[in-house]
């Protein structure tokens, strides 16, 4: 007998773990965590504003609100005005780790509270139960019944990390390429280190703990055991570029390492979207405090390499390597249609290995394959650089995207040895509807013998002791 309760699955189901669907339209949910809006409570639309600006402009589509650490308004309008999803947690914190609520009634008095108060924010797509477990029946019945009786086209789901969704993790420094391997499915928590500039960690920490790194920064989250030991990070940036041997060698290396690690890990996600990846958040994105790991900018709107990675990994049309089997995928989550995919090899010594055009046919809020490349063959035991553009059927130019690529992680060392850039910059400005924008170029002019090393630092008017321009 028919029944309207039972229905086919839809042809390419990804599988068991949760896909969010706004108005029908499946949503590749990538983004991250947001606990406290500001160690110093400071929450004011002016102050949160840039925070949510910045998430926008790193194409991130859902923060978490992190155990209903913020009760702002504010966070929910802002949201909405950024076109954010929210996945809101409830209060109640890690199972087997943290007490139980005492008050279940009290806890559900609260939770009826807030679904009240902020439930007309279109930007809240979940309600969640407990961070990291699941709450006692009492609580977790009573959740259930709240959100189905006042807020019931939203989802509810007792966990952040079991029934449909993966554990939560990695924290520590990883290889790139294990990125494309775990937290298959929808992953709600995983990080790595993220350090600021140069200038960010010089405003700060005290020019005396400055270097070598002291006990200064375990205050801003440099750990040497637990959950944030920083230990295998510190392996993998002697093991590839050296051991540091100054604070601005330690940023730079830093910014190359989180780079790479940052954009891996929504490339991974990317790299079997659908299939069955359909959601993944960074612990974290905003730092309430000056931080040096689990973020993807600075607490006071400065912007470290992570983000900008972050940035890269998540525009709605992008090519990308594939760094577990070194195949090219063209990532598409807007309309089917034609793009030209340029693949190059090219060595330190600026000589042209591979260079070939891809006419792809690319699939609507998918991923579709382009080629595959055997780089050990190309490199010949040394450093090489693989260059992806994309462009427009027609032409216009979309995308690029640049990988530095060493059979063997220590051959990395050899981009040290890159030539110092000629960089020459010039900028332009201009002012409408009351702000004034700026658009500064970099050109290497250094020549076509090489590819060059270059380092940049932001500066008003040229003055070290003038304020860095962060909104």
């Amino acid at each position: 007998m028919a029944s309207a309760s039972v229905r086919p699955v839809e042809s390419g189901w990804p599988g068991t773990d949760l896909v969010i669907k706004v108005n029908g339209v499946r949503i590749a949910a990538r983004g991250g965590n947001w606990g406290m809006d500001d160690m110093m409570k400071r929450v004011s639309p002016a102050h949160l504003e840039p925070f949510f600006r910045l998430h926008r402009d790193a194409h991130v589509n859902i923060i978490r609100n992190w155990m209903g650490q913020s009760t702002e308004e504010s966070f929910y309008t802002l949201a909405d005005k950024y076109g954010l999803m929210v996945w809101n947690d409830f209060w109640d914190s890690t199972e087997n780790y943290n007490l139980e609520a005492q008050d279940p009634e009290l806890f559900l008095k609260n939770a009826r509270d807030t679904i009240l108060r902020f439930r007309h924010h279109p930007s809240i797509v979940v309600w969640c139960g407990r961070n990291e477990g699941v709450p006692q029946e009492a609580i977790n019945d009573g959740l259930a019944e709240l959100v189905r009786t006042l807020d019931h086209s939203r989802y509810y789901t007792p966990s952040s990390n079991q029934l449909n969704l993966r554990g939560s993790g990695p924290y520590l420094w990883e290889p790139p390429e294990s990125y494309f391997r775990i937290n298959r499915g929808f992953s709600v928590e995983l990080g790595m280190p993220s350090v600021p500039t140069l200038e960010s960690l010089e405003s700060f920490i005290p020019p005396p703990d400055r270097w070598p790194i002291s006990d200064t920064w375990a205050y801003h989250d440099w750990h040497q055991s637990e959950g944030g030991r920083v230990s295998f990070y510190m392996d993998a940036m002697d093991t590839e570029f050296g051991a540091p041997t100054s604070l601005e060698d330690f940023v730079r290396k830093a910014q190359m390492l989180d780079y790479a690690g940052h954009r891996a890990i929504f490339e991974g996600m990317a790299a079997h979207l659908w299939q069955p990846n359909s959601g993944r958040m960074i612990w974290m994105t905003q730092p309430a405090w000056p931080s040096t790991e689990w973020n993807f900018l600075s607490w006071d709107y400065d912007t470290q390499s992570s983000f900008y990675a972050t940035e890269k990994a998540l525009e709605p049309v992008h090519a990308q390597l594939n760094l577990n089997d070194e195949s090219v995928d063209l990532i598409n989550l807007g309309e089917a249609r034609l793009f030209n995919v340029r693949v190059r090899v090219v060595s330190l010594q600026n000589k042209i290995l591979n260079d070939h055009t891809y006419s792809v046919e690319a699939a609507a809020d998918d991923r579709t394959p382009v080629t595959k490349l055997d780089l050990a063959s190309l490199a010949t035991g040394h450093t090489i650089l693989v260059v992806l553009d994309v462009a427009d059927g027609s032409g216009p130019p979309v995308s690029n995207n640049f990988y530095w690529w060493a059979a063997k992680d220590a051959t990395l060392r050899e981009l040290d040895d890159l030539p110092p850039a000629t960089i020459q910059a010039s900028a332009t400005s201009s002012a409408a509807n009351g702000k004034r924008k700026a658009s500064v170029s970099l050109t290497n002019s250094g020549g076509s013998g090489s590819p060059r090393q270059a380092h940049a630092r932001r500066r008003r008017n040229g003055s070290a002791d003038l304020a860095r321009i962060l909104q």
